[in-house]
């Protein structure tokens, strides 16, 4: 729904570098990486196995991301959505295509014997567990799924009674928008890991077969600049009538509303009610009745604010599509205020 830089208060670019280098660690006395905990001491250690099987193109993928100081290895982890998918064909090209998976169909893949070393090698499990994923969570600063906008996600603090210790847990799933089991190498690869919810992740997209030429990366596009969400019918007189589709406002794949089944969501009792509220509200009042509901709400607040927007952020509707992540469904109580015309669409 949302492009996580509107959401957050850093240079996520910095961040990723960040990362970058809390993976491949610092080098040891004998001038040389760590072979466990450093993510070259890894793929060092991996590719002398490989070398004395021998296996060429092993030898050569590895290669490829070591040489030349690692340019490639900090280009995998580091680069934006486009990035990725140019590094995906550049190492197509070097071992062809299917040499970490089996891909069986649209929704299943699974690794073969040296996609499963490559995905121990990057090892997104230890990553996951390090306090630094969560401090990079919580840097999103995302209030909900980024996909659905409806499913909360949150970072939060737990205070040990007994010691005032304090620990963080990110209460969310990071999403592989590159599947692990088709592109094992993407997995700590920064604007690869999507903070996301359990029932997007993990019981609708599982493995499938995403690309940014065909879904919505939130690290690279909004689904608000291509998709508006709109009522069928504003002749409404209960939450039962409301009927919600959408409108490809430019040309774009909906594969990322089918896979994520967000009409079927959206068909919910919580989404119909958001809906007939503000239908109910704002467009079945007389202009007579929302003046003076509004002249009876300015009386609490700035005198000088708008009377349309202190009606709208009553009933929490996003005045921004900055503000529509911090919103349950704000995308979609947004585009209905714009439909009902008592919002502009900047």
């Amino acid at each position: 729904m949302v492009k996580i830089d509107d959401n957050t208060r850093v240079d996520l670019d910095t961040l990723a570098v960040n990362h970058y280098n809390s993976l491949i660690g610092v080098i040891q006395g004998n001038g040389r990486y760590h072979p466990i905990n450093s993510l070259v001491g890894r793929i060092n250690a991996q590719k002398n196995l490989d070398a004395a099987i021998p296996d060429l193109t092993r030898v050569d993928f590895w290669d490829y991301l070591l040489n030349n100081n690692f340019t490639n290895l900090e280009r995998l982890i580091i680069s934006r959505p486009s990035g990725l998918k140019v590094i995906i064909e550049e190492i197509q090209d070097i071992c062809g295509v299917g040499f970490f998976s089996n891909d069986i169909d649209y929704d299943n893949a699974n690794l073969n014997a040296f996609g499963n070393i490559v995905k121990k090698v990057f090892n997104y499990s230890n990553y996951r567990d390090k306090p630094e994923c969560r401090v990079n969570c919580n840097q999103f600063n995302l209030s909900y799924c980024p996909y659905c906008n409806e499913q909360l996600i949150q970072v939060i603090t737990q205070i040990n009674g007994a010691t005032g210790d304090a620990k963080t847990r990110a209460l969310l799933q990071l999403d592989h928008f590159y599947p692990q089991s088709r592109h094992p190498y993407f997995g700590v690869s920064f604007f690869n890991l999507i903070p996301g919810c359990s029932v997007c992740n993990a019981q609708l997209k599982g493995e499938k077969r995403f690309d940014i030429t065909t879904h919505f990366n939130p690290f690279e596009k909004r689904l608000d600049d291509y998709f508006k969400f709109q009522l069928d019918s504003m002749f409404i007189s209960t939450k039962d009538d409301v009927i919600i589709s959408y409108d490809n406002r430019l040309p774009y794949p909906n594969n990322a509303l089918e896979d994520f089944e967000i009409i079927s969501r959206y068909k919910g009792d919580a989404h119909k009610r958001a809906a007939y509220n503000l239908v109910k509200t704002f467009k079945n009042h007389s202009r007579k009745i929302n003046n003076s509901l509004t002249q009876q709400i300015i009386g609490l607040f700035i005198r000088n604010e708008s009377r349309t927007r202190i009606l709208l952020e009553t009933y929490n509707v996003p005045l921004t599509r900055e503000e529509i992540n911090e919103v349950h469904l704000g995308k979609l109580k947004r585009d209905i205020a714009i439909q009902i015309g008592v919002l502009n669409n900047p």
